[in-house]
């Protein structure tokens, strides 16, 4: 199942009908709740909350099974349940269903109103950070393409599988290797240059480690990395690691990197253990949103207040909105004699004025950024860096 396109959170953002539903619960991809149907349990409750919410809004029985009978069937599919990310998001009302799998984990939540509840999905509206992850061994070679979402293993054409494939043992005594030719990115190094009669001073076995590992990065750098500029991460030992950061033609290679054997760890295993090195990295955008907001504080560009931030993002003149995570505003805002009407706990037909908000800014054109509480530029739960002054 594809990640929320921005077309997708549109077409969802502009629904309105009696009875939308939204329901999200985090979901776990191995392990006992796996195994013992957890995550489908979980949902068949929402499902049953969902029902009695719809009637209470003065659906019929009836029309309420009928709304949520898409969702039902998923209950019966066994693979679907064993091949969960870490949320799942479920958007339905008379004659619309839409389901997501989400690479973040979400708290479970229902919520039955005129709209959809979408802040939970926010993370994946964010600007996508893409990095590169070479793994890499004596005996094995692997490269992979992620984000902050996730990470696919890339396959490229010509990168050695191990050392024994740059040079045989037959070879190694007749000459430097047996492999294409490829683009100049070894060229620029020195390291390893004379790679047979101990021209470096080095062991045969470490120049032939320096030669596979040249091929590998020359095989990269021709078919992938030339042109491109985004953090490369290593994984291998410590030596290697260090050899490969020497002969590499490659100017982006972060100063994170994961130590140890990893030949056969798995795919999702390294994943996590990479976007947590790299957690800095995927805050960037946002530490550069913020500095924005606090240099232009002094120029009345900038605003926390909820009744002057709503309007704002309703009428196009949020550049950048800054929200809590997991805070909700209930109320209403009435766009045509702009007044903004805030309650402290949800009443009859209120709806969540942050999510109205998100959805108002990016259909705008604006950037969300969702943040842990201490993180927020200021004691609000929602404030925007905005295109004009108030």
């Amino acid at each position: 199942m594809e990640i929320l396109s921005k077309e997708e959170f549109k077409e969802l953002a502009s629904h309105q009908a009696d009875g939308c539903v939204s329901i999200y619960i985090p979901t776990h991809s191995s392990g006992m709740e796996v195994n013992e149907k957890y995550d489908a349990i979980v949902f068949k409750n929402n499902l049953q909350k969902a029902k009695i919410l719809l009637t209470e809004k003065g659906l019929d029985v009836k029309k309420a099974d009928s709304i949520l009978a898409p969702a039902v069937e998923y209950l019966k599919d066994e693979r679907f349940w064993n091949t969960q990310l870490q949320g799942l998001s479920v958007f339905l009302s008379d004659g619309f269903f839409k389901i997501y799998q989400l690479p973040h984990t979400v708290k479970e939540e229902i919520l039955v109103n005129n709209s959809f509840l979408l802040t939970p999905i926010l993370p994946v509206m964010e600007k996508r950070h893409r990095f590169y992850l070479l793994v890499i061994s004596k005996h094995d070679c692997k490269f992979y393409e992620g984000d902050q979402f996730e990470m696919k293993r890339l396959d490229i054409e010509g990168l050695p599988t191990g050392i024994d494939d740059v040079v045989h043992f037959e070879l190694k005594e007749a000459r430097p290797t047996h492999r294409r030719a490829g683009a100049a990115a070894g060229a620029a190094s020195s390291v390893g240059a004379n790679f047979h009669g101990h021209g470096t001073g080095l062991s045969d076995e470490d120049e032939y480690l320096l030669q596979y590992l040249k091929e590998v990065d020359q095989t990269l750098w021709t078919e992938v990395l030339h042109n491109q500029s985004v953090p490369l991460v290593l994984a291998s030992v410590d030596y290697e690691i260090a050899y490969y950061k020497q002969i590499s033609n490659y100017k982006h290679i972060a100063d994170v990197s994961l130590t140890g054997n990893f030949e056969h760890e798995d795919r999702q295993s390294m994943y996590l253990k990479v976007k947590e090195k790299l957690a800095p990295y995927f805050r960037e955008y946002s530490k550069e949103a913020l500095k924005n907001y606090y240099n232009n504080s002094a120029k009345e560009l900038t605003s926390s207040i909820v009744e002057e931030v709503v309007p704002a993002a309703y009428f196009a003149g949020v550049s950048d909105l800054f929200v809590q995570k997991n805070a909700r505003i209930w109320g209403s805002f009435d766009e045509e004699n702009n007044v903004t009407t805030i309650h402290d706990e949800k009443q009859a037909d209120d709806e969540c004025l942050i999510n109205n908000s998100i959805i108002k800014t990016i259909m705008n054109g604006g950037e969300v950024h969702i943040l842990e509480k201490e993180k927020m530029p200021a004691d609000s739960p929602i404030a925007a860096f905005l295109r004009f002054s108030l």
